[in-house]
């Protein structure tokens, strides 16, 4: 089934451009000239993803993401926001709302084509929780992270957005070294005793913002959208430091204690082509 987008702009040459590349991608499509018209139209249909101009008459775009992210039944509805190239403002007001993304106007064919996919595709996976409908897990069962295939399309989509939009991304992977030494010793319960206590130490370093990925058996990953180097040293320390608490493995023998190792890289710093570059320099830089 083709995924619905409701495209929304006051302008009818927009709209109509808009609405035929949608079509084109082969998506369906609905339309609205103000934002009175799209929440309308979202209460009779609910689309996949909303692609509308932050500058709608009657209400304008920011009121109407305020209204979607606000709503229980709606919050999971994908919001791309046109801005003017400049309204930089508009664009760090759009994504504090809660928008997935955004586009420049005038509009470009080939970034709406590319946002477009992007979003669609997260989301797409995101939904699909528990499973996707291939019957690939997306989410960990054992530390309740992302999984490795969610890994592969949240890299893709955070690189591309750090390029595009000249932002940082930091990638920080943490891996336990001896974990087969320690599951040969714990049987079925190193899992339990050793990776279940990594990713809660993990989890509780990060912002809501950042992404938690089990990449490996012994191994997760964090993405760090927005941020630098210096952003991502002060995570890894805090990591760090929550790593060391010698409370954190329960383990009966302290004998063979988790060896965690952590690896940082930061874009543009490190020059990677590509997402999954990015986290294999991560890997390397593990010490």
């Amino acid at each position: 089934m083709s995924a619905l987008v409701l495209v929304a702009d006051a302008d009818p040459f927009n709209l109509r451009l808009l609405s035929e590349l949608c079509a084109t991608l082969g998506y369906d499509v609905m339309t609205a000239a103000d934002g009175g018209a799209v929440l309308d139209a979202v209460a009779r249909q609910r689309p996949e993803l909303v692609l509308m101009d932050a500058s709608l008459p009657v209400m304008d775009g920011f009121q109407v993401l305020r209204i979607l992210k606000g709503d229980a039944g709606l919050c999971l509805v994908s919001i791309l926001l046109a801005t003017r190239e400049d309204d930089v403002e508009g664009r760090e007001r759009g994504v504090a709302l809660g928008a997935d993304d955004y586009v420049s106007k005038p509009y470009r064919t080939f970034e709406i084509q590319q946002r477009l996919r992007n979003v669609l595709k997260l989301k797409q996976a995101r939904d699909a929780a528990p499973e996707s409908s291939d019957h690939t897990p997306i989410v960990d069962p054992l530390t309740n992270a992302g999984t490795g295939n969610q890994l592969q399309i949240s890299l893709d989509y955070e690189f591309t957005r750090a390029v595009r939009y000249k932002h940082p991304l930091s990638c920080v992977v943490a891996r336990c070294l001896n974990y087969e030494v320690l599951a040969a010793a714990l049987g079925g319960s190193a899992p339990e005793l050793v990776i279940v206590p990594l990713a809660s130490a993990l989890r509780g370093g990060i912002r809501n913002v950042d992404h938690l990925f089990r990449s490996d058996t012994p191994e997760l990953t964090i993405l760090l959208p927005e941020t630098g180097p210096e952003g991502a040293s002060i995570v890894t320390k805090r990591l760090r430091g929550l790593l060391g608490d010698p409370d954190l493995f329960a383990l009966a023998d302290k004998s063979d204690k988790p060896v965690i190792a952590v690896g940082t890289v930061s874009y543009p710093k490190q020059a990677a082509v590509d997402g999954v570059g990015l986290w294999r320099m991560a890997q390397r830089a593990l010490r």
